[in-house]
């Protein structure tokens, strides 16, 4: 029987730290490379492995699970690049080139702007399983923010190995308490367990929210069962911080041709007057077409 995402992570000799809770479902270690280049910015890697309980219907990473990995690492090269202020993301573009993965995947992180109110990073996702074939590329950036009195204690150069693997994980839906359902309208709970150290949803669950909300959505426009479709190329804005929950995605397909719905993902705080937080657009594919 799959463990709840609380027993998933109740062992005591896990240790999980509460800043690492998302990166260490997905099992992405990460190691800073002090800086080299003119500019001063460390870059960072990531590797994390392609597990069944992770993979869409495309038979890789799922989109959802690839960019809260991104978010991570791109959050962190980013944050190393203020200190000590500290960073939270404001959008991600990702083109995807593979959706099949052996793994592990292998996240490249690097600054390619740091501006008096923004960061922004470039990610090169290869899959180290298969010749370093190329799996996506993403832009993300982030706002500075005054760090307070949040801890930013990191030992540096930052290493953080790979979590443990677990005994059957829970499915990303059930780790981001994403409720069953079919169809445009598709909710997530705001458990406290998601929340970053901001106190607000982990950027994670956003991206988790739009893949799965763009897929039920494309499914029910389309006809094709969700196991048919796999979301792929992703532009997601980060428009205000989610604290109230639940989340609701009210997807809204804006065309489908030759196999590719494009589906525009709004997301609104429910419990915060409904008000929009996230606004995705991302592009379903049909993985058999014609058939």
């Amino acid at each position: 029987m799959t463990e709840s995402p609380e027993e998933f992570f109740e062992d005591p000799d896990i240790g999980i730290d509460p800043r690492r809770y998302v990166s260490d479902y997905f099992r992405m270690a990460r190691h800073e490379v002090p800086a080299t280049s003119a500019d001063g910015y460390p870059t960072m890697v990531g590797r994390c492995p392609v597990e069944d309980h992770q993979r869409s219907s495309g038979g890789g990473l799922r989109i959802g699970s690839l960019l809260t990995n991104v978010d991570s690492l791109g959050g962190l090269t980013a944050g190393f690049a203020v200190l000590p202020q500290w960073i939270v993301t404001s959008s991600m573009m990702a083109t995807i080139s593979e959706l099949e993965h052996v793994g592990p995947l292998r996240i490249d992180s690097r600054v390619l702007r740091r501006g008096r109110t923004s960061v922004v990073t470039s990610l090169e996702v290869v899959d180290e399983g298969a010749s370093q074939q190329r799996v996506a590329t993403v832009t993300a950036t982030f706002a500075i923010l005054d760090a307070g009195d949040m801890e930013l204690g990191f030992s540096r150069p930052l290493v953080v190995p790979m979590a443990p693997a677990r005994d059957d994980p829970p499915a990303p839906e059930t780790f981001f308490a994403i409720e069953p359902s079919r169809g445009p309208l598709t909710r997530l709970r705001l458990d406290d367990r998601l929340r970053n150290p901001w106190g607000i949803l982990h950027g994670g669950g956003i991206a988790m929210l739009s893949d799965v909300g763009a897929c039920r959505a494309a499914a029910a426009a389309t006809g094709r069962r969700e196991e048919q479709l796999a979301a792929s190329d992703t532009v997601l804005h980060y428009l205000r911080p989610s604290r109230v929950g639940p989340i609701e995605a009210r997807a809204e397909v804006i065309g489908s041709r030759r196999g590719r719905t494009l589906v525009r993902v709004p997301m609104h705080d429910v419990g915060a007057d409904g008000r929009l937080v996230a606004l995705a657009s991302v592009v379903v594919l049909d993985l058999h077409p014609g058939s």
